[in-house]
């Protein structure tokens, strides 16, 4: 008997969007587990991953196979290879410019130069002030925070995750404001807005909210309890070890010119700090006399105190102090990985909500609800909030969000600025607050504080949510599509 093989044809999946049930679930199993996960210190890659496995299930709920999902996914992780390549940047400039003495050089000279009374107003305006030069918070972070932290780490009766805090809140000052921050142009452009004319109505609620984080910056130095005059024994003794380990001059400042410089110049953020970071190995090695194999291990694995003992003979690293090791014993490349795994799984996560529509059902919901000018307002800052804290990305957010509203604001008689300030109120800087996110990760591994324990001092941040809800409800500083026709036929007269 003559058996014929039967091929089964896989039926059809129908698919469909998720229902609003299935959509928030994904949002509240990943909320509830980082909750309880963090409540316990558990790995945050881990997590996302446990929570991931959630959004897979909805998704093969929906009709969608794994092999979807997969081939979607992996074309939306294309999109994270600049911030890997920012990330790879990163750390080989922290491990490259402890080796070469540039961190160490503004450490020792700001601990001598800043008081402990005004560390906080000093971080929060140097990271201000090189954010909004540069356009990228995430370098202020790198460079200018990084620099504030080792000041207040060698300074007693600092609060450290008030400092981190202020580092945070000024770098995004910038990002906020300058005209060359990715965040600024895209809500701009999304919104279909000039950008100057966008940074002028985003200042009406940053700069009054950056008033009110310096003051309390301010008030909270000048209350400070200090140890009177003198620096302390512990802080001397690390003032004693960099100028044992290092040798001082203006060349030890060139890499971060360079990156200043790119910045302003808007050279692509990665080479230039790839650049900087080999000219700080090139001045480690010839000018401070360290060993290029521990140079290309700083950019590896980190700095440490134990490349100086063949350079320096009678230095021995283990007597250097904890301060010194805590502060100098850092960088490099393998100080990333945690992020690199976190920001991989995160683009899944976020890849396969927007693959099955879930993202679209849950802002809808909000938009149903729209019927008042505060409304509106509070609709767009939940949008942003929740399609930061699903995809862990501003610019995503900033995106979606100008694309969903636009019309809405129109048709409600509101200027799209409106839109674009909203967007930049709620959702730039939004990402350093959520753990799973890119930014959740950078900023706590570079300043060296978690989230929680800097989150209490970002006051600028709140101070900003309070004045746009404030704004929304009174109609202070809100501009109406009126203005922006006048505005255009005047143009128009003139030309």
């Amino acid at each position: 008997m003559k058996d014929k093989a039967k091929t089964k044809e896989r039926p059809v999946r129908v698919k469909r969007k998720p229902n609003i049930v299935e959509a928030l679930s994904a949002v509240i199993v990943l909320l509830v587990i980082f909750f309880f996960g963090s409540l316990a210190d558990l790995s945050a890659p881990a997590l996302i991953g446990i929570s991931l496995c959630w959004v897979v299930f909805i998704g093969w709920r929906c009709g969608y196979s794994w092999e979807e999902m997969e081939k979607y996914t992996a074309e939306k992780i294309k999109s994270a290879a600049p911030a890997m390549s920012v990330l790879i940047a990163v750390g080989f400039l922290l491990g490259s410019w402890m080796y070469s003495g540039t961190i160490p050089m503004f450490i020792y000279y700001g601990v001598q130069l800043v008081s402990e009374k005004w560390i906080l107003v000093s971080a929060f305006a140097l990271c201000a002030i090189f954010s909004t030069c540069t356009g990228t918070s995430w370098g202020s972070a790198a460079t200018a925070g990084i620099t504030m932290m080792g000041i207040a780490t060698a300074m007693p009766n600092v609060n450290i995750a008030a400092v981190a805090g202020a580092c945070y809140t000024g770098a995004i000052f910038g990002d906020k404001l300058s005209p060359l921050s990715d965040t600024t142009i895209l809500a701009a452009l999304s919104t279909k807005n000039d950008i100057f004319d966008h940074i002028k109505h985003m200042s009406k609620t940053v700069i009054p909210a950056a008033v009110i984080g310096v003051a309390v910056y301010l008030v909270m130095g000048i209350s400070a309890s200090t140890t009177g005059t003198g620096l302390p024994e512990n802080t001397l003794q690390l003032l004693s070890t960099l100028d044992s380990v290092f040798k001082w001059n203006i060349l030890v400042l060139l890499p971060l010119v360079i990156v200043v410089y790119g910045a302003v110049t808007k050279k692509p953020s990665t080479v230039v700090m790839m650049i900087s970071a080999v000219v700080a190995l090139l001045i480690g090695m010839f000018y401070q006399g360290f060993e290029l194999a521990d140079g290309v291990t700083a950019l590896y694995s980190g700095f440490n105190l134990e490349m100086v003992e063949g350079a320096r003979p009678g230095f021995i690293a283990a007597e250097a102090g904890e301060d010194a090791m805590t502060l100098l014993n850092r960088g490099g490349l393998s100080s990333m990985l945690k992020s690199f795994i976190l920001i991989y799984i995160c683009f899944y996560f976020a890849g396969i909500m927007e693959q099955i529509g879930a993202i679209e059902v849950l802002l809808g919901k909000l938009l149903q609800s729209v019927k008042t000018r505060f409304t509106l307002i509070l609709a767009t800052a939940v949008s942003v909030i929740i399609l930061v804290a699903i995809g862990g990305s501003s610019s995503l957010a900033l995106i979606l969000t100008g694309e969903m509203y636009n019309e809405k604001y129109k048709e409600m008689g509101l200027s799209t600025l409106n839109l674009s300030r909203t967007m930049e109120d709620f959702g730039t800087g939004m990402a350093g607050f959520i753990p799973w996110s890119g930014s959740g990760v950078y900023y706590p591994s570079v300043l060296g504080v978690p989230i929680s324990a800097y989150l209490p001092y970002c006051f600028m941040s709140y101070a900003v949510w309070v004045i746009a809800l404030v704004y929304a409800m009174t109609g202070i500083c809100m501009k109406p599509l009126e203005a922006d026709a006048e505005l255009k036929e005047s143009e128009g007269a003139e030309a």
